[in-house]
């Protein structure tokens, strides 16, 4: 069970890296968006702005932050809590690899 419950923050963390990926191009466009007229007429960028900045920002924070728990969490000798906390935020943040990851964690033996 703690071989599968690594291979599921595996799966997971490569989700969370196409997440600050997307973040990175949301932070980018809505910056292009603030400068002015730089973007082609036919994109839409009446959503792009201020607090699409700050969101895309936030996501990126939260995302990165996620990234350095789940390595720290794939270590050997952990302890239970980080799969607890990974079964929260899987269920907070409805990933399904993060709850799944989190159940055979704490169903492992250590």
């Amino acid at each position: 069970m703690e071989r599968a419950s690594k291979v599921m923050y595996s799966i997971a963390n490569f989700f969370t890296w196409i997440l600050v990926f997307l973040s990175i191009a949301g932070i980018t466009f809505s910056i292009l968006s603030i400068v002015g007229n730089v973007l082609p007429k036919d994109f839409d960028t009446s959503y792009l702005g201020i607090g699409s900045l700050v969101y895309f920002i936030v996501i990126l924070i939260v995302g990165l932050i996620t990234i350095a728990m789940v390595r720290r969490a794939k270590s050997n000798g952990t302890s239970k809590a980080w799969d607890v906390l990974f079964f929260v935020l899987g269920i907070l943040g409805g990933n399904i690899f993060y709850i799944l990851g989190g159940i055979f964690g704490i169903v492992a033996r250590r």
